[in-house]
């Protein structure tokens, strides 16, 4: 009679767990996303801390939003595939794109419909195809989507090195900027990141390491989710 029990016990458990299992990911998959992405390695960039920041949250949870992440590649015309693929999959709340190449934490206020034709070949050797990145969209400049002010103040007051441009560079780092703020399924919260790459000196103390820009990249994500939180009714 007892192993009867035990057995039933077990088979009650088996039977459950699925269940449980399957409630728990309908819950997640109900949450609010943030999507994340970042770069290839390219040229010199053997490691692109762009992507390496990003990938770290990939599956988190913060203030109630699930992170997910995209790599994107650095040819161009081509980063813009898997950028609209990524949105349409996870239909997200909030897109916030990185890229690497400047001293500090960079928050890109700027998009321009250009290319600057004295920037170097992508990873598939081709210089810019064209003057202008997308011949049909505005030549108007487009403005970030992201609230800069609490970004700004967010990394400072966790004593990372940041500042604002008004230039996202001529290369694949604006095309991606221009290309989410121009896209038709664009989140209303979105814009463009610049990260310094790894090992680099941080002028408010220390230096710009793995763990470093996960972190700011993280701060990044909580001072926008903050302000959204902030401004609803």
């Amino acid at each position: 009679m007892k192993k009867r029990l035990l057995l039933c016990s077990i088979l009650a458990c088996c039977t459950a767990a699925p269940a449980i299992y399957c409630a728990e990911t309908a819950s997640e998959s109900k949450k609010p996303v943030v999507l994340l992405t970042g770069f290839e390695p390219f040229g010199r960039v053997k490691i692109n801390a762009s992507w390496e920041s990003v990938k770290t949250l990939q599956g988190r949870e913060i203030l109630g939003y699930r992170i997910e992440t995209a790599l994107l590649p650095v040819v161009y015309d081509e980063m813009d595939a898997p950028l609209q693929a990524a949105i349409e999959k996870y239909k997200p709340d909030v897109v916030v794109s990185f890229g690497v190449g400047t001293a500090v934490v960079q928050v890109e206020t700027i998009a321009f419909n250009g290319y600057h034709f004295w920037m170097p070949k992508d990873n598939k050797g081709n210089m810019p195809p064209r003057l202008r990145i997308d011949s049909r969209g505005p030549d108007l400049p487009l403005r970030t989507r992201l609230p800069v002010n609490a970004i700004m103040h967010a990394l400072r007051d966790a004593h990372i090195g940041a500042a604002t441009s008004t230039d996202a560079g001529g290369y694949l780092c604006n095309e991606c900027f221009y290309r989410l703020l121009s896209g038709k399924n664009t989140p209303l919260v979105s814009g463009f990141v610049h990260v310094p790459e790894f090992g680099r000196p941080d002028p408010a103390g220390g230096v710009f390491s793995r763990e470093k820009l996960s972190h700011a990249v993280q701060v990044v994500v909580e001072a926008t989710l903050s302000s959204i939180k902030r401004s609803a009714p």
